[in-house]
């Protein structure tokens, strides 16, 4: 068996997250904990009553996701949960993946997620859309055909799921035209913040300029990167490719065919909700994929990963 690790990014939050492995284990404690001190805020308070405002404010979202995805990575090693051969994480998690790699420490990881969040809101506002039942090639066309510079194609989902992003004009001409087309629906995404388009060019600068001092290290386990979908050992593109993420399209079906390629064949998606492998399910069928999130998922994984 080789296992891929897999993280989710910002959306796969819920109030009351985690509260069942919370009480059998005190790394998920000790995580938050650290976390809250160094941004001086509760963020387990957040996690376990909400508001749905505040649980859903990219501010908070980003740093209470990494203490989510990255609490169950010290458990599952903890748990004696088989390492994987690849992690990745989509648009945000790649953070998470690059501190359960040790690339990058946790404290630090924590201070450049709030950063990024910052950075995103204070990029002018934007829309955000999901483009159901196109192939990428397809709605790709549309694209090119009509010279689009108000809109980008942000995640690239799985099939038949693709994200765009940029002005409100831009996103509703683009979608009409793909629904015009072969697109079954449209559905709009409840933010004001337009992730991986043109909008956030200028915010990476100020980006760029924070996490230079950040120290980035060789990953101890291979991390995939969004953009480039390429493993990167040097400090400095790593940093690159985080920088260019905020602008660029998450290219997650890319992802889930390179770990197939480099001999993947069980995924295995650790952090809140199961978003993930529902599309990794549709990537590629031939490919076991599991998700941990809570104590009964846990120990189903650990019993089919360890029986494989």
């Amino acid at each position: 068996m080789s296992l891929g690790v897999l993280f989710p990014g910002q959306g796969s939050q819920s109030i009351g997250m985690l509260k069942d492995l919370k009480s059998s284990y005190k790394v998920i404690s000790e995580v938050f904990e650290e976390a809250s001190d160094l941004l001086s805020c509760d963020l387990w308070k957040i996690t376990k009553n909400g508001p749905e405002s505040k649980i859903n404010d990219t501010e908070f979202t980003q740093p209470i996701m990494l203490c989510s995805a990255y609490s169950i990575w010290k458990i599952w090693n903890d748990e004696g949960g088989e390492l994987p051969i690849y992690l990745a994480g989509h648009s945000f998690g790649e953070y998470t993946a690059l501190c359960a790699s040790n690339s990058i420490k946790f404290k630090d990881a924590i201070k450049l997620v709030k950063k990024r969040a910052e950075c995103m809101k204070a990029a002018p506002n934007g829309k955000m859309a999901a483009i159901i039942g196109i192939d990428f090639e397809d709605l790709k066309n549309i694209y090119e055909e009509n010279n689009f510079d108000d809109v980008s194609i942000a995640n690239i989902n799985a099939p038949g799921q693709i994200v765009i992003s940029g002005t409100e004009k831009g996103v509703k001409r683009l979608s009409d035209l793909s629904v015009s087309k072969k697109a079954k629906k449209v559905i709009p995404i409840p933010v004001s913040v337009a992730a991986h388009s043109f909008l956030m060019k200028e915010q990476s600068s100020v980006f760029m300029d924070f996490i230079k001092d950040i120290k980035i290290l060789k990953p101890s386990i291979p991390v995939i990167n969004n953009v480039d979908v390429k493993v990167e050992e040097d400090g400095d593109m790593i940093k690159d490719a985080l920088v260019r993420q905020l602008y660029s399209s998450v290219r997650w079906v890319e992802t889930v065919e390179f770990m197939e390629q480099q001999g993947v064949d069980t995924l295995l998606e650790l952090g809140p909700g199961k978003v993930l492998t529902s599309f990794n399910k549709r990537i590629d069928n031939s490919i076991k994929s599991l998700s941990v999130s809570d104590s009964n998922s846990l120990e189903t994984a650990l019993e089919t990963v360890g029986n494989i």
